[in-house]
C-alpha cells in the first residue's frame, strides 16, 4: 500500500504547470490564419489579376489542401499529447477526442510538404499512445511510461510542425513579398498613373508588406514556442525517474515560465 501511494501520490504540480503552458502554446497554431492552400490561392489570383483574367476563378490547389490536412493531423497529435499530460499530471482522466487521430499518415510528397517514414512512425506511435491512454484510464502513476514512450516521436512531430510553419509557410510569405515588390514597382513606374495614384499604390504596398511581416512575426514566435516546449519535454524525459526532485521542479517551472513569456509575445502580435 505504501509503494502504491508513492507512485500515485507524488506531487506533479510542476509537471502540470509545464504541460498546461505547453498546451496553451501549441494551441496558438489555430490563430496563425494562413495555410498552404491560401498561399496557393494568393499566387493564383495574383497571376490572374496581372493577366486581367476575371472570368476564370479556378485554381488548382488540391495538393496544398492535402498538405494543410496533414499539418492539421500533426498538430492534433501534439495537442492531444499535451492535453493528456496535463490531465494525467492533475490526476484527472483524459478526455481528448481521439477521432482526430484515427486516420493514418502516408509517406510521399504532398504539395509543399514531404512525409517521410520517420514522420509516419512518429505519428503512429503518439496516436497509439494517446488512444491507449484515453481508453485505459491512465492516471499519474502511469505518467513515466507516457512520457518515456512518447518523447522521441513527440519531438519529431514538433520539429515537423515547426519546419512547416517557420520555414515552409514563412518562405512562401517571403516569395509573396517579392512578388508584391515587383508588381508595385511596375505600377509606380507606369507613366499613365498620376502622382496621386502612385502615392495610393505605394501606401497599398506598404500596408500589404506590413500585414505579411506581422504574420511572419507570429510564425517566428510560434516557432520559438515549439522549441521551448520540445526542450522542456526533453528535460522531463531525462529526469522522469526523479520527477519529484527539487532540481527537476525548478527546471520544469523555468521551462513553463519561458513558454509563458513567448505566449505573451504572441498575444501582442
Amino acid at each position: 500500500m505504501a509503494m502504491l501511494c508513492v507512485s500515485s501520490c507524488v506531487n506533479l504540480k510542476h509537471v502540470n504547470t509545464y504541460s498546461s503552458e505547453s498546451l496553451t502554446g501549441v494551441q496558438y497554431f489555430e490563430t496563425l490564419n494562413y495555410s498552404f492552400q491560401q498561399s496557393c490561392l494568393d499566387k493564383c489570383f495574383e497571376e490572374k489579376i496581372n493577366a486581367l483574367e476575371f472570368l476564370d476563378q479556378n485554381c488548382n490547389c488540391k495538393q496544398e489542401k492535402v498538405a494543410d490536412s496533414i499539418t492539421l493531423k500533426i498538430y492534433a497529435s501534439v495537442f492531444g499529447y499535451f492535453d493528456g499530460l496535463t490531465n494525467l499530471s492533475d490526476n484527472d482522466l483524459t478526455s481528448y477526442k481521439t477521432e482526430a487521430l484515427s486516420n493514418a499518415l502516408s509517406e510521399g510528397d504532398f504539395g509543399s510538404i514531404t512525409i517521410k517514414k520517420e514522420h509516419v512512425e512518429s505519428y503512429t506511435k503518439v496516436s497509439q499512445l494517446l488512444i491507449h491512454a484515453f481508453t485505459d484510464s491512465y492516471r499519474k502513476k502511469k505518467i513515466k511510461t507516457y512520457v518515456k514512450d512518447a518523447n522521441a516521436s513527440l519531438k519529431s512531430l514538433i520539429s515537423f510542425l515547426d519546419f512547416n510553419i517557420s520555414s515552409n509557410l514563412n518562405g512562401k510569405l517571403e516569395v509573396k513579398k517579392n512578388r508584391l515588390k515587383a508588381d508595385y514597382f511596375d505600377l509606380v513606374k507606369d507613366t499613365s498613373l498620376s502622382n496621386f495614384e502612385k502615392r495610393n499604390t505605394i501606401k497599398e504596398y506598404y500596408n500589404s508588406i506590413l500585414e505579411i511581416e506581422q504574420l511572419q512575426a507570429k510564425f517566428t514566435a510560434y516557432s520559438k514556442t515549439l522549441s521551448a516546449i520540445s526542450a522542456g519535454h526533453q528535460k522531463l524525459y531525462d529526469d522522469i525517474d526523479h520527477v519529484s526532485s527539487k532540481a527537476v521542479k525548478q527546471e520544469l517551472l523555468q521551462s513553463a515560465s519561458e513558454i509563458k513569456s513567448i505566449i505573451s509575445e504572441l498575444k501582442k502580435l
